[in-house]
């Protein structure tokens, strides 16, 4: 079947005409010139695009924060009934308020400990996100009119999720609890941290209004 595909030899081997190599990397035109990101592309395919990359890979973001964020937007987060799933032997219930079984949508924020968090901060910031985790991940991408405070918004979502996951993991592991009045000034903490350095970044293009201003107003 091979041979039978391939051309003719005599009109080839009586040429004189010099031999070139093509190049036609996936389903593109072959070209004499070789290209290394075609090339990748054809052997890298790229996956759907998704939504959820600007609101977790944002600019000024906090490195491990996101990072878990990607983690439980993917519903990549070891949860008790992912881990029942996989035949473990583990407690559904969550371990933060023991009253519903723990699932990625549940700690995030219908948890009556975790909403106690996470209701602090919206009320201070005035805003009303969705309560599914799917759509307050769209809302996530302009939370706010205001450029400041759409950046302080999503610091504190990033924040909220690292910190309620630390404190599951806390008491599960360590048998450490802590009340939801501890992680809020934890996240105040670390988030003024963070908008410390963005802040001094910022002055030098605008003065009337300052990042960490703008945090110090809301709290």
């Amino acid at each position: 079947m091979i041979r039978d595909s391939l051309p003719d030899a005599n009109p080839i081997c009586s040429s004189e005409v010099d031999d070139i190599y093509m190049w036609k990397p996936g389903n593109r035109v072959a070209s004499i010139s070789f290209s290394t990101a075609d090339t990748w592309e054809a052997l890298h395919p790229q996956g759907e695009p998704v939504f959820r990359h600007r609101q977790v890979l944002f600019q000024g973001r906090i490195p491990k924060h996101a990072f878990i964020t990607w983690v439980i937007a993917r519903n990549r987060l070891g949860t008790r009934d992912r881990m029942k799933s996989w035949g473990l032997q583990v407690p559904p219930t969550c371990i933060l308020c023991n009253k519903a079984a723990e699932t990625r949508k549940h700690p995030f924020f219908d948890c009556s400990y975790s909403s106690e968090v996470w209701v602090f901060f919206c009320s201070r910031l005035s805003i009303n996100p969705p309560v599914l985790f799917e759509d307050g991940l769209r809302w996530l991408r302009n939370p706010s009119p205001e450029e400041f405070v759409k950046l302080i918004v999503k610091l504190v979502y990033q924040a909220a999720l690292y910190s309620i996951w630390k404190e599951r993991n806390a008491r599960i592991h360590n048998q450490i609890s802590r009340p939801a009045q501890a992680v809020i000034l934890e996240m105040k903490q670390t988030v003024q941290a963070r908008l410390d350095p963005l802040s001094r970044a910022h002055n030098s293009r605008r003065t009337d209004i300052t990042l960490l201003g703008t945090w110090f107003s809301f709290f």
